[in-house]
């Protein structure tokens, strides 16, 4: 066979700035703003919100991650700053109080470093307070609390847990297995487990429909607390409906979205965020269109992403 052809070195030379500029094209093609196509359909409305006496709900704002509003929604301005907030969410339920996910731990900054060199190049971490101190703050321990239901396993959902072994943890078999695996984005999760067992209780689903989720949990047995599946950032991911006594209504959707305009819009992550992230980026389109139409159907629905701290400062305060 006869070789291939030989190319002068200035014609390499051009060969290969067009091959890197069409790269950084296609790259930047991916931070252009392209809402997901959503039916014409107005959306499915939910069943009536329940209202229990003596539920509350707010936030606990642990830390903060500030990088680029591009780097977190496609379409989003890479000039303009975003804040990720690092949180808890707190429900007081006359049963108990309940955390959805675990905020902060103490030892926040060295829990980052399980984490993947781009978001550790991307975002700076700042530490308001971590969980156990808050809770500390307000007269209270980890005895105080019913449990923790986790919306999913990645390190800043879970560092928290680390002060709080003694609480007991929900979550779903698909993601205790997923964070367990190598293959998984648990790498803080598995260190914390191997440091001392945690007190897990399997988060499943035995309570029929709630609105278009074919299955669901209601946590207190009251409508206040409904755990759906949402899977796609993660296989075991789980959205959280809150219900207050006033008819306000909350929809906690971990990282689903981690900008309120991944719902408005809507629109996914940036294809760098997707591949380092989302376990199954098809699925979480599918669960953004239909978060889209949720809201669209129930105007008065706060949907609410974890990381996203100008809906956080909307909210209650811990």
């Amino acid at each position: 066979m006869g070789a291939g052809p030989v190319y002068p070195p200035r014609l390499k030379i051009k060969i290969t700035l067009v091959l890197l500029l069409a790269l950084l094209a296609a790259l930047g093609w991916t931070f252009v703003k392209r809402p997901l196509s959503v039916p014409k359909a107005m959306g499915p409305v939910l069943p009536p919100a329940a209202s229990i006496d003596g539920v509350s709900f707010s936030v606990l704002r642990g830390a903060e991650m500030k990088s680029q509003e591009g780097f977190s929604v496609r379409g989003g301005s890479l000039a303009k700053p975003f804040i990720s907030g690092l949180v808890a969410f707190v429900i007081e339920h006359p049963r108990g109080r309940l955390l959805i996910d675990a905020g902060v731990a103490r030892d926040v900054k060295e829990h980052l470093k399980t984490t993947p060199f781009l978001m550790r190049a991307v975002a700076s971490l700042s530490v308001k307070q971590p969980t156990i101190d808050a809770l500390a703050a307000r007269g209270l321990g980890p005895g105080d609390l019913r449990g923790i239901v986790l919306t999913h396993s990645h390190w800043d959902h879970v560092s928290g847990l680390a002060d709080l072994r003694e609480v007991p943890v929900w979550i779903t078999p698909s993601e205790l297995a997923h964070a367990r695996s190598s293959d998984g984005g648990g790498k803080l999760y598995r260190q914390l487990e191997a440091q001392g067992a945690f007190q897990l209780h399997e988060l499943t689903f035995d309570d029929g429909a709630y609105g278009p989720f074919a299955e669901s949990r209601d946590f207190f047995e009251d409508g206040s607390v409904v755990v759906v599946p949402m899977p796609g950032h993660t296989p075991g991911s789980v959205g959280v409906f809150v219900n207050l006594p006033a008819g306000k209504r909350f929809l906690i959707i971990g990282d689903t979205s981690w900008t309120k305009e991944g719902v408005e819009w809507p629109a996914e992550k940036p294809w760098l965020a997707r591949r380092t992230v989302d376990h199954d980026a098809a699925t979480v389109r599918e669960q953004l269109v239909l978060l889209h139409q949720i809201q669209r159907a129930n105007p008065d629905l706060v949907i609410v992403p974890a990381h996203d701290a100008r809906v956080h400062q909307t909210l209650s305060q811990f």
